[in-house]
């Protein structure tokens, strides 16, 4: 490597000895300028982030994207906590007025199914209400007492109500149809409600994360004690759930069952679509974060049209200066998250998340760089075309003059338009007169102007020849009466005469051309 740049250092040097046109300095010159530049601008550019802009753009969509996202989640997530609080007391009242009838527990439901049957009827329009008035896809409650204490099934069968919407659409409306999924069938009847395809009499209570710890804990306030799932399989059915967990007190205060809303994957899909961006789908996600990883599987994600994003996936959080890497396998996204309030049952942090493919928006940067390059090289090469017309346009007139010069054609007296060439073509031009002047040649016009005032001195009497002499020898006016033996008014008379012959104004005129004549060698012309 060394040795090329000395190779490269010894033809430059070279190269300098040579002899190079004019024009193609100059444009070397403009080149290096243009380069100059084009280097500057690219420099200012980098070091202010021109280059980096699609970073921070797709960081600001992302950014005002998740507060959006996370704003509209944590205001549902508090909705539903409040409806599903105000359906416990609404329970607890319930049960306060059909309780004693049969005990001071709610065990003393156990194997009554009439007693479970009012309940469930005194229960039914609470629950109903709170269905069309939640952002959710379906209400429940669970009564810690079952039917039958003798089935096989009996240590986690659990009677209660739940409700769901069938045929979910993106517009939830007031006359959507709602589907009795768990209960007593009698109430489906009385309330003209069709029977899932998969109904089952009472809940799994198994199937409740933390039910049992949510019987035996003490409850002081609802607005602590409540709870949220992570995603659950609904047995039997395609759909997966998140669930609102909410205690339901008796009157002495124990925990008798629990209430909640469901959000399901479909319904959450619905309420979060895909947003379609410049840089390409943004996907909403709501899931647990823990030891670096968004867990995506026991999450609700939104609509993923257009990302292929597998929902049963875990995805590894590498933090970025304007975005975020979550990655599976070879497949990656790009967002951010933001962690949001949210009582989980486990005690995990919980994030808002919006999802872009990595793919989109490296298609998008490309095309931006693209654009960049073109524009760049589009103002390079116009700088280029520029610097060699500056480079033309300036030496023609150079080159040409020289070439007259060289040539020896007679000069055009039009300025160049260059101060310096025109001042070297003026030099050039008296250098030559004095030389012609010198040599004994006159121009045109000069000698003319010497013969002429030659043969007028023929026209001088002998006496004003005498004192032109005078003159000639260098006498001033006062001298002269003295000389020629004459007055002094006899000079002046012979002065005018002088003056009017010769065509001359004043002595000052006069010595002036004797001085020409003299330095032109041309004296004895006059004498």
């Amino acid at each position: 490597m060394v040795k090329k740049l000395r190779e490269l250092l010894r033809l430059t040097k070279m190269a300098r000895k040579e002899s190079v046109s004019m024009q193609r300095k100059l444009a070397l010159y403009w080149f290096s300028m243009a380069a100059t530049v084009f280097g500057t601008l690219m420099l200012i550019f980098s070091l202010t982030g021109v280059f980096s802009n699609t970073d921070r753009e797709l960081h600001l969509s992302l950014n005002i994207q998740l507060q959006n996202t996370a704003t509209d989640v944590s205001n549902q997530l508090e909705r539903l906590s409040g409806h599903g609080i105000f359906l416990s007391e609404q329970a607890s009242r319930e049960l306060m007025e059909v309780l004693p009838a049969y005990g001071s527990g709610i065990s003393a439901l156990n194997d009554q199914p009439e007693a479970l049957l009012e309940l469930q009827r005194s229960l039914y329009p609470a629950l109903n209400t709170t269905l069309h008035t939640s952002d959710c896809s379906g209400a429940f409650i669970v009564l810690n007492a079952t039917t039958n204490t003798l089935a096989g099934t009996a240590e986690h069968s659990r009677s209660g109500l739940y409700l769901r919407y069938t045929n979910l659409n993106p517009k939830k409306s007031s006359n959507q149809q709602v589907i009795y999924f768990r209960g007593i069938s009698d109430i489906a009847r009385e309330e003209d409600l069709e029977l899932h395809n998969r109904w089952n009499l009472e809940f799994d209570s198994s199937r409740i994360p933390g039910y049992d710890e949510m019987m035996q804990a003490p409850v002081r306030r609802l607005a602590d004690a409540y709870a949220w799932t992570g995603r659950l399989h609904l047995l039997d059915t395609w759909e997966d759930v998140i669930l609102l967990c909410v205690p339901v007190l008796d009157g002495n205060g124990n925990v008798a069952g629990l209430c909640g809303m469901e959000l399901s994957s479909l319904y959450f899909g619905f309420c979060y679509a895909a947003v379609e961006s410049q840089f390409g789908p943004i996907v909403s996600v709501l899931a647990p974060l823990e030891d670096g990883q968004l867990l995506l599987d026991q999450g609700m994600t939104g609509r993923t049209e257009g990302t292929y994003l597998d929902v049963s996936n875990v995805l590894s959080i590498q933090e970025g200066e304007y975005y975020n890497t979550y990655s599976e396998g070879t497949n990656q996204y790009i967002g951010l998250h933001k962690t949001i309030p949210f009582a989980s049952g486990d005690g995990r942090e919980w994030a808002a998340a919006i999802l872009l493919p990595k793919e989109s928006y490296a298609s998008y940067a490309s095309g931006k760089q693209v654009v960049w390059i073109a524009c760049s090289l589009a103002f390079l090469l116009a700088m280029l075309v520029s610097a060699a017309t500056l480079s033309r346009s300036f030496a023609r007139p150079i080159a040409q003059s020289l070439a007259a010069i060289q040539s020896n054609i007679a000069i055009d007296a039009t300025p160049s338009g260059i101060s310096e060439i025109d001042a070297l073509i003026a030099f050039i031009k008296s250098r030559e007169q004095s030389q012609a002047i010198a040599a004994g040649s006159l121009p045109p016009d000069i000698a003319e102007l010497f013969d002429a005032f030659a043969a007028r001195m023929a026209l001088l009497t002998e006496t004003e020849h005498e004192i032109f002499k005078l003159y000639v020898d260098g006498h001033e006016i006062g001298e002269i009466p003295e000389l020629a033996f004459i007055s002094i008014n006899t000079v002046r008379k012979h002065n005018r005469n002088i003056y009017e012959k010769l065509c001359v104004t004043s002595r000052d005129e006069l010595m002036l051309y004797i001085e020409l004549f003299r330095r032109c060698n041309r004296l004895d012309e006059l004498l």
